[in-house]
């Protein structure tokens, strides 16, 4: 049900942010062709970063190819590309050293009631996710940025966790603000890194034991015209794995179609005709993305994927104070994205959401413990990014 708190948690906010789109029209549109193919990764204007991406939850952004020789931007500006995924942490196929651009990007979903097992109640939630980043210094050589994301969940239930007989949270709110730094040396090496810092909650900034801290390093070695070597690590006390992560990955780029990131990350970019681009990614341990885009037209494409992934959160009254409230899911999702001018597109997109569920411990073996499954179902949802 949506009442009064989806209005004025969701509504206005929204509002508000449908107006962008017309600020990024006033300043001019340009035509988008197909998708664009991978060009060489060689030289300081083709180089891209080398850390893992952060997989969002919705339909994630195809990845985008880098700039072709002798240019400074992608061929077609391509709106569902992030130049720095939330929290710090630069995307492995994010635009070339020193040509950041300020970004920003909304998603709101609507997950109706469906049955929690075994007790007699409904849950369904709205949830919305803000994320910006702003280059605060770059050059030809460097570039430094501000990110920020802010995710909120609006929960609608009279459920409770089963063995500490405690009501379902309300909300849950995951906040984090991060910086990131890449340098492209003189042998086309790059090197650079983040941290982010925030709280993971459902009583956010409640207090020291619900803060959250992710850092990262990496290291691009290009080898030959096409390809490179790239080593990583990365640490999330908030995620599925909180502990430092080592990274190790060839990119084995054979044509202008197909693009392979072999070892972790894994992620594969293949483009079998003009219109129509697949893609697949995998992070340990439970992290899967595979999606699929077709080009109908200049400015609208559509797209179907799956998704497999997880949250967690630190409850303010919770058993153990390593404890961590998990959530993982799975979900098919068919959209539609309208790219309404160089800087800024709008997608609408529903789907199914399965095999979900809650419960709270220190890891995925603790699952049996406060478990709470809940319904398969549909959803739906909208989203804005804008580039300035």
């Amino acid at each position: 049900m949506i009442h009064r708190t989806f209005l004025t948690r969701v509504g206005l906010p929204l509002a508000a942010l449908l107006l962008l789109p017309l600020a990024a029209w006033s300043q001019g549109e340009t035509t988008p062709s197909a998708h664009p193919a991978p060009a060489p990764v060689d030289g300081k204007v083709e180089q891209a970063a080398a850390t893992p991406p952060v997989l969002e939850e919705g339909p994630p952004p195809s990845p985008a190819p880098t700039p072709g020789p002798g240019e400074t931007q992608p061929k077609v500006p391509d709106p569902e590309v992030s130049p720095y995924s939330p929290g710090g942490f630069a995307s492995i196929l994010g635009p070339p050293v020193g040509h950041l651009v300020p970004r920003a990007d909304y998603r709101v979903y609507w997950f109706p009631d469906e049955g929690v097992k075994g007790q007699p109640t409904d849950l369904g939630y709205v949830e919305q996710n803000f994320s910006a980043s702003v280059p605060v210094w770059q050059n030809s050589q460097n570039d430094w940025a501000l990110t920020t994301n802010v995710r909120s969940e609006i929960f609608h239930t009279g459920a409770i966790l089963p063995n500490t007989v405690q009501s379902f949270p309300d909300d849950l709110w995951s906040v984090r603000f991060g910086t990131a730094y890449r340098h492209l040396f003189d042998n086309d090496w790059i090197a650079g890194g983040g941290v982010s810092v925030g709280t993971a909650s459902d009583k956010p900034f409640g207090g020291h034991d619900a803060v959250t801290v992710g850092l990262n390093t990496f290291l691009r070695l290009p080898q030959g015209e096409h390809n490179a070597w790239l080593f990583s690590l990365n640490y999330s006390s908030n995620s599925e794995l909180p502990f430092p992560i080592p990274g190790v990955a060839y990119v084995w780029q054979p044509s202008e179609d197909f693009r392979a990131n072999i070892g972790l990350p894994f992620q594969l970019w293949y483009r079998p005709m003009e219109d129509l681009t697949l893609d697949f990614s995998y992070m340990l341990l439970r992290t899967v993305h595979a999606r699929a885009t077709y080009r109908l037209l200049p400015r609208w494409r559509v797209y179907t994927a799956f998704d497999w992934s997880n949250e967690s959160y630190y409850l303010a009254e919770r058993p153990s104070q390593d404890d961590r409230f998990f959530y993982y899911d799975k979900r098919l999702t068919s959209g539609v994205q309208w790219i309404l001018a160089r800087q800024a597109s709008l997608d609408f997109f529903g789907g199914y959401v399965f095999d979900r569920f809650y419960f709270e411990g220190r890891s995925y073996s603790d699952r049996n413990f406060n478990r709470m499954d809940v319904g398969n179902g549909p959803f739906v949802g909208m989203r804005l990014d804008v580039r300035f």
